[in-house]
């Protein structure tokens, strides 16, 4: 695979789709960056940052912008806007799937929400409509990159966000049932350039991928298996497509895994969107009048509450669901210590802390 991608088009050039148009350029994979958008001082500010080459405002300019080409190296459609903008973004895209300007290319849809089963729904929906593309080619690889900040904007992107950080792929369905490992890892990051020697990056994903793939000694044999029963493809995707998608993400600094959108949906929502809610209920259960007594752990627990607040309400209303599921099981251990409390037991609450301190513990720094 000598070239991943002819060109890249980065639909919502803010800190995620900044920071990819950035690091793509960096790493020079993924071909000429074109922002799309409506906003054109922010397309203007991002091309001025150096995050995209070229900047459009419609689809078509955006996809004429190539030019005529009978490359056979795929074009990549990055989603990069809230996560109900992109669902309608997917749909206006294959609305344009038979006007001339569109043929003739091969086309790999992505895009980096944290929510993926409406994602998911929609591209199989898609990709199994009798009425395809009649000159073109459109597949489907949903990704997550787990990286982020708690600023926004173009102006917070960075070439080195994604670096030493873990993306999720999500080119699977739960459509049918046949048993397969929940991931699929590709643990050795792709390559450490030598501008960037940031060894502890590496070494906090390594020592997760061996907590959860069993190179070191499990902490607690009574939790669940990473395993579930997913399908094989949506239909949308190749195997080429997925691999490209891989490689891309690798090439900027991250480990991989493939998952299916459902099981991603439930494992997000007990490992970021959680601890983004109780660090919200955190800040609103102490009164104003009291921060004057807060100190470092109060601002590092309660720092995810100071996130956007329209991009979070998207998050929890369209994977309400599974949030839900992760709000019983915090409800659960909520109960199991207003019992320890009540009943002053001592020994109760110092096996749970060890418990917790073991698994925290080994997470490192």
């Amino acid at each position: 695979m000598s070239e991943i991608f002819s060109q890249t088009i980065v639909l919502g050039v803010g800190l995620l789709g900044g920071s990819l148009g950035l690091a793509a350029k960096k790493y020079g994979v993924g071909g000429k960056i074109v922002g799309l958008g409506r906003d054109v001082s922010k397309l203007e500010r991002a091309l001025e940052l150096g995050a995209i080459d070229f900047w459009a405002t419609s689809w078509r300019d955006a996809i004429s912008s190539f030019g005529s080409s009978s490359d056979s190296t795929p074009v990549q459609i990055v989603l990069a806007a809230p996560v109900e903008v992109n669902l309608r973004l997917l749909n206006e895209f294959w609305a344009l799937r038979n006007e001339p300007w569109f043929s003739g290319r091969k086309y790999v849809v992505s895009d980096v929400g944290s929510v993926k089963g409406g994602f998911a729904e929609v591209a199989a929906k898609l990709a199994h409509s009798p009425s395809q593309p009649t000159n073109a080619s459109v597949s489907f690889v949903p990704a997550h990159p787990i990286a982020g900040s708690d600023k926004s904007g173009v102006d917070n992107a960075s070439a080195t966000l994604f670096y030493g950080k873990l993306t999720i792929l999500t080119p699977w369905s739960k459509s049918s049932e046949r048993g397969v490992d929940l991931a699929r890892g590709y643990a050795v990051p792709f390559q450490q350039v030598d501008d960037l020697r940031d060894e502890a990056s590496f070494e906090t994903i390594r020592r997760k991928f061996a907590l959860v793939f069993g190179e070191n000694e499990k902490l607690d044999e009574s939790e669940p298996s990473l395993s579930t029963k997913i399908s094989a493809c949506v239909g949308g995707p190749l195997g080429e497509d997925v691999a490209r998608v891989r490689e891309f993400w690798r090439a900027l600094g991250c480990c991989v895994v493939e998952t299916s959108a459902e099981e991603h949906d439930q494992i997000l929502a007990r490992t970021s969107h959680l601890p983004n809610l109780v660090s919200t209920l955190t800040t609103s259960s102490v009164p104003l009048n009291e921060f004057l007594f807060t100190g470092t752990g109060f601002r590092d627990v309660t720092r995810l509450a100071g996130g956007n607040p329209e991009v979070w309400t998207e998050i929890y209303m369209t994977n309400r669901v599974a949030v839900l599921e992760a709000l019983q099981r915090l409800e659960e251990n909520i109960l199991c210590w207003k019992a320890f409390l009540t009943e002053g037991d001592r020994e109760s609450i110092l096996t749970f802390l060890n418990g917790t301190k073991k698994k925290r513990d080994a997470l490192g720094s």
